[in-house]
């Protein structure tokens, strides 16, 4: 582990204050991502956050470190990573034409705990340094985070902030939020804080669980969690989705399944004319 990342550690264990919440649906849950949950009671403003086990043991950093890479290397050599790499993909143009300057990983879980997790966790150390620009930056969070996840978050090259916004993140600059099998509230709550203007809204591109699928869950249960989220009901009719798996690239193995089954590819392009407030009136009704 650096210095840094210790340092990082250090201050956030003595200056944040601890915050007991439950746990967002991690990554390595062996359920279909989409499957319908209770929503997870959300901050309706930031809330001061800190790792909920502050012990700092270096070892473990380093040996969590050795893990991820370990994964980022099992990823980078899959079928699936493979497919996002073809120059000529619609997934490679969409990319360039966002040039996000910003990965977010949100809600990826206790990547020291999980496999599946440290997959997820993977994937977004290679989508910034293969598909994003240079000079990219990274953060991720889940408030289940140990510190020494926060401290492997560190030498991986992704920040951890020391608020919980309960995914009520603007974007300020054109974002890739990767949230691996989060829960329907999370998503709205995401597009809730970008939903003013269309402009605002073409600065997010989300990877995570299917909205089409969310649309058809609402169809099919008009009390359950996906109806309600409106924003991703609404988002769901003029969102460019693109799935990763369709086309065989999950490669045979039960973690991959696990991390990245029913995962897709999210693009905003709407037209600046779109009435956003509109989309979620009409839905309501």
């Amino acid at each position: 582990m650096s210095a840094a990342a210790a340092a990082a550690v250090a201050t956030a264990a003595s200056d944040w204050t601890i915050v007991r919440r439950r746990g967002r649906l991690r990554g390595g849950d062996p359920r279909p991502a989409s499957q319908p949950d209770a929503p997870t009671p959300l901050p309706v403003i930031p809330i001061p956050w800190s790792p909920y086990d502050s012990s700092l043991d270096p070892a473990r950093v380093s040996r969590l470190v050795a893990r991820a890479h370990a994964a980022i290397s099992r990823v980078a050599a899959s079928r699936l990573y493979r497919s996002l790499l073809l120059q000529a993909s619609s997934l490679r143009r969409r990319l360039g034409l966002l040039a996000p300057a910003r990965l977010s990983l949100l809600g990826v879980g206790s990547f020291e705990s999980s496999p599946a997790a440290r997959l997820q966790l993977a994937l977004a150390a290679l989508l910034r340094r293969d598909l994003l620009p240079e000079a990219a930056s990274a953060d991720l969070f889940d408030p289940v985070l140990s510190a020494v996840e926060c401290a492997a978050a560190a030498a991986l090259g992704f920040s951890v902030p020391s608020l919980d916004d309960g995914c009520r993140r603007r974007a300020e600059e054109p974002t890739l939020f990767y949230m691996p099998h989060c829960e329907a509230s999370l998503y709205d709550a995401l597009l809730a804080a970008n939903w003013d203007s269309p402009a605002q809204l073409r600065r997010v591109c989300v990877l995570g669980n299917s909205f089409r699928r969310y649309a058809l869950q609402a169809e099919e249960n008009r009390s359950g969690p996906a109806a309600k989220a409106p924003h991703v009901l609404a988002a769901e009719r003029f969102a460019r989705e693109e799935r990763i798996g369709d086309t065989g690239d999950l490669d045979d193995d039960d973690w991959f399944a696990h991390a990245f089954n029913e995962t897709s590819w999210h693009f905003f392009e709407l037209h600046d004319d779109v009435d956003l407030a509109a989309t979620i009136a009409v839905g309501r009704r």
